[in-house]
C-alpha cells in the first residue's frame, strides 16, 4: 500500500510540475495559408529569413470546395523550410487540351471516362484515382474513386461501348473485333494483350519480382523486410 502511495504521489508531482513549466519547444498547425515567397535573411542572404504567405479562403459548394486566394498577405519569420507542396498531375505524351486540363492536373472525365473530343471516346479509355479528381483525400477515398470507375466499366461492358477502338491495334477501323475480344473477360484480354505483343505483369511475374526484393543478398540491414525496385527496366528484365 505505501508503494502504491509513493508511486502515486510522485507521478502526481511530475505531472503538476509538467504542467506549470513553460514548453522549450511548441508546434502551431497553421491552415489555409499557401506560400508564394521564400525571403532571405537579412544578414545572410544564403540562409532562410521568413516566408510570404497568402491567406486563403473555401470556395464552393460543401464537398466540393477549393481553398482560393485573398490576396491578404502574411510573413512568418523562418530559418528552416520543409517543401511538401502536394502533387500535380501532369499530361501523357500525345495528350492535349481536350484530354487533360493542365490548371486542374486532371484528365477531364465523367465517372472515369475520359472524355475525347468533346465526348468522342467515351467508353474507350478510364482514369481513376489523383489524376481523375485531383490531389485529395485519404486512402478510403481512393477506394471508392475507384468503385465509381470500375462501376463505369461494368456498365459499358454489359451495354457493349467499351473496346470500340481496340480493334486493329486501336486504329478503330470499326470492324468490331477488339471489341468482341474484350467481351471474353480476362482471357479475351490476355489474347488481345499477346496478340500485341504487350509485356504484361500477371501475378505469377509479380512474384518473381516481390522474391527478388526480399532476396537476403539485396537486403541493407537484417531488420530490412525488402530492397525496392525502382526500375521499371530491372523489373521487366526480371519477368521476360
Amino acid at each position: 500500500t505505501s508503494t502504491s502511495t509513493s508511486a502515486s504521489t510522485s507521478t502526481s508531482s511530475t505531472l503538476e510540475k509538467s504542467s506549470s513549466s513553460t514548453p522549450s519547444k511548441q508546434i502551431s498547425l497553421r491552415f489555409m495559408l499557401s506560400p508564394i515567397q521564400f525571403i532571405p535573411d537579412k544578414d545572410d542572404e544564403t540562409k532562410l529569413g521568413s516566408i510570404l504567405c497568402e491567406k486563403c479562403e473555401l470556395q464552393g459548394e460543401p464537398f466540393h470546395q477549393v481553398a482560393v486566394g485573398t490576396g491578404i498577405l502574411e510573413e512568418i519569420p523562418a530559418n528552416m523550410a520543409l517543401v511538401s507542396i502536394g502533387y500535380k498531375g501532369i499530361p501523357l505524351p500525345g495528350m492535349d487540351s481536350s484530354m487533360f486540363d493542365k490548371n486542374k492536373g486532371i484528365v477531364p472525365n465523367q465517372h472515369g471516362r475520359v472524355a475525347v473530343n468533346d465526348n468522342e471516346g467515351i467508353g474507350s479509355l478510364y482514369v481513376s484515382g489523383w489524376l481523375k479528381r485531383g490531389p485529395s483525400g485519404i486512402i478510403g477515398t481512393n477506394i471508392v474513386d475507384a468503385k465509381d470507375t470500375v462501376l463505369s466499366i461494368m456498365e459499358d461492358l454489359a451495354a457493349s461501348t467499351v473496346g470500340r477502338d481496340c480493334s486493329n491495334n486501336g486504329s478503330g477501323n470499326g470492324n468490331g473485333d477488339g471489341n468482341e475480344r474484350l467481351k471474353g473477360g480476362r482471357e479475351g484480354l490476355d489474347a488481345l494483350l499477346t496478340e500485341r505483343g504487350v509485356l504484361k505483369v500477371d501475378w505469377k511475374n509479380y512474384e518473381k519480382i516481390d522474391a527478388k526484393e526480399k532476396d537476403p543478398s539485396r537486403l541493407r540491414t537484417s531488420d530490412q523486410p525488402r530492397e525496392k525496385i525502382t526500375s521499371l527496366d530491372e523489373m521487366l528484365q526480371l519477368i521476360k
